[in-house]
């Protein structure tokens, strides 16, 4: 059963409370709680990823934009801006499995670029109070943050990706012993003549992108389930995230805790120096990866370093499952 959101509860509660305001006449009043309902979405966004969350995010920004452009009837030219805004901020996340983590590079940067374009535009041609203008540039200039934050994480990630992992295909995988979410002690060679495996590294609950990794491969759980293979994540996490994050996702797998990050130092994907708008990682960060271990303990399938993210397409890994020795 999935948590309720109270965040994002809050935010669509601000965000209906901001329409009733709208069509009462107090615009200023609207666009504050809207605002206010858009952030309480946003806070959420890395933990839960739900459709419940996209709406509000959206639904009141374009309140926050409404409340200006009734104003000025003769365009909605500041709806349009704000709602890019929006859309810039959570729609990497909501087409995550075709945008990855650094596909598409020009959309966030397309979208705030329209939008900033679109506030001036509205502000020296429309009749607003600046309070509204002001309550929506703050939209603006914050997804316009976290566009240059996805940026710099982009280049982050290729850059480190360019020289590939450790782990080659047809090579013996690297043993270890990780706690999983109950802080029961899980050891690569138990699985030894007896069960294929599939790694995956992700980087934390904070990630919303690790989140729709690990419900993509729960989704596609009766197929891995047919051919014996156990799927693995592996994060940074403590035991006590990790459990939480299962029971947040509903995840049948196991989730486990690499907080060294030796693990990661062993398959070559961990980022010893890491930088993020949000986030403090003075440990560095696992790079997100996949690799395929059969029940020998030889590594079948890597996921491409030079595209990450693909193995969100967990169809192309099936061609190599059929492939594995019976």
């Amino acid at each position: 059963m999935r948590k309720l959101h109270p965040f994002t509860t809050l935010g669509f509660i601000l965000g209906v409370s901001a329409l009733i305001l709208m069509v009462s006449g107090f615009f200023l009043p609207a666009a504050i709680l809207a605002l206010a309902g858009n952030f309480c979405a946003l806070k959420e966004v890395s933990k839960f990823t739900s459709s419940f969350q996209f709406f509000t995010v959206l639904f009141c920004a374009l309140i926050t934009g409404l409340s200006g452009d009734l104003q000025s009837p003769q365009n909605y030219v500041l709806t349009i801006s704000v709602m890019l805004a929006g859309f810039s901020s959570i729609g990497r996340i909501m087409y995550f499995k075709e945008f990855s983590y650094t596909g598409h590079a020009w959309f966030e940067p397309l979208l705030c670029g329209l939008s900033v374009i679109a506030w001036m535009f509205a502000a020296f041609t429309g009749s607003y109070e600046w309070g509204v203008l002001i309550t929506n540039l703050v939209i603006i200039l914050f997804s316009c943050f976290l566009a240059s934050g996805i940026l710099k994480d982009r280049m982050q990630l290729l850059s480190f990706s360019k020289g590939g992992y450790m782990i080659e295909i047809g090579k013996e995988a690297p043993e270890f012993t990780l706690p999983d979410q109950n802080d029961q002690p899980v050891t690569l060679s138990d699985f030894r003549n007896t069960r294929d495996l599939l790694l995956i590294f992700v980087r934390g609950d904070w990630c919303p992108g690790c989140h729709m990794m690990l419900r993509t491969y729960q989704k596609e759980k009766e197929k891995f389930q047919e051919k014996n293979i156990m799927v693995l994540a592996i994060g940074p996490d403590p035991v006590g995230v990790n459990l939480e994050m299962v029971q947040k996702l509903d995840l049948d797998f196991k989730v486990l805790s690499d907080e060294a990050q030796q693990t990661a130092m062993r398959y070559g994907v961990q980022i010893r120096e890491y930088e993020h708008v949000m986030h403090d990682f003075k440990d560095g960060i696992p790079l997100p990866a996949s690799f395929l271990v059969d029940r020998n303990g030889i590594v079948r399938y890597v996921s491409r370093p030079d595209k990450i993210g693909e193995f969100l397409n967990p169809s192309l890994i099936f061609p190599i499952i059929e492939k594995l020795p019976a």
